[in-house]
């Protein structure tokens, strides 16, 4: 029982930081965790100068009591994970078949199992990541990632109504590029244009292929990624 956040760290310094905390305390709300800003500030001092490349997960559980019983004080916990940036230039993406059923719409909770399952899988049948639907087939993103479709001309974002992560760089992104909030059924997914995904750690990651059918990548999908790559080395302080 907990909410999270994953944080980039670039030369020792987290990108995004206040963004991220800020996402973090809407979802420590939303789930009933209270949690102080002071307390998830302090984590930000347990960075080390040794931590240059790498993520930091911070984590608001229930803290201690009984499943039913009322969060009086919840636990933070700040996990940190070395880890070299060595992305490619492109994702093969493989639709998974397995319903999805996200708690609490678009938070970011600690249940992950699913996702976990469902991205070992795609990378079992070659692939880089798994584009996931509800039980009535609406987009919610991928696996560890949000997911932008490009339709008819226009790129659309599944909302957090069905489930989409309300990510720090997914908002990013709907604030410096032309796309929309709108379902995306599983027959649209069939028709893409052009897929990307968005996280902390991918930054813009466009989708070179979907279940085996060649992706367009348009030049202003690798534009918005340098200029986001230059505004996250910008905010990492």
């Amino acid at each position: 029982m907990s909410v999270f956040e994953t944080v980039r760290v670039h030369d020792g310094l987290p990108v995004f930081w206040e963004a991220h905390v800020a996402r973090l305390l809407v979802s420590s709300a939303a789930c009933g965790l209270p949690v102080s800003e002071q307390v998830l500030a302090r984590a930000k001092s347990l960075l080390s100068p040794a931590w240059t490349e790498g993520v930091l997960r911070l984590y608001v559980t229930a803290g201690d009591g009984s499943p039913t019983s009322s969060v009086l004080q919840s636990r933070t916990a700040v996990l940190w994970e070395s880890r070299r940036r060595d992305l490619p230039q492109s994702y093969v993406l493989e639709t998974s078949s397995d319903p999805h059923l996200p708690l609490f719409g678009g938070q970011k909770t600690g249940n992950y199992w699913a996702n976990a399952r469902s991205l070992g899988s795609a990378h079992g049948r070659g692939a880089d990541e798994a584009p996931l639907f509800t039980p009535d087939n609406h987009l919610t993103g991928c696996c560890m990632a949000n997911a932008f479709v490009l339709l008819h001309g226009v790129w659309r974002t599944p909302p957090a109504g069905c489930g989409a992560r309300e990510g720090v760089v997914r908002q990013w992104v709907l604030d410096h590029f032309e796309a929309v909030e709108a379902h995306v059924s599983r027959d649209e997914m069939a028709l893409a244009e052009g897929v990307f995904l968005t996280s902390s750690w991918l930054g813009v990651m466009p989708a070179r292929q979907l279940d085996r059918r060649g992706l367009c990548i348009a030049d202003r999908v690798l534009d918005l990624r340098q200029t986001l790559e230059a505004e996250m080395q910008r905010t990492a302080r």
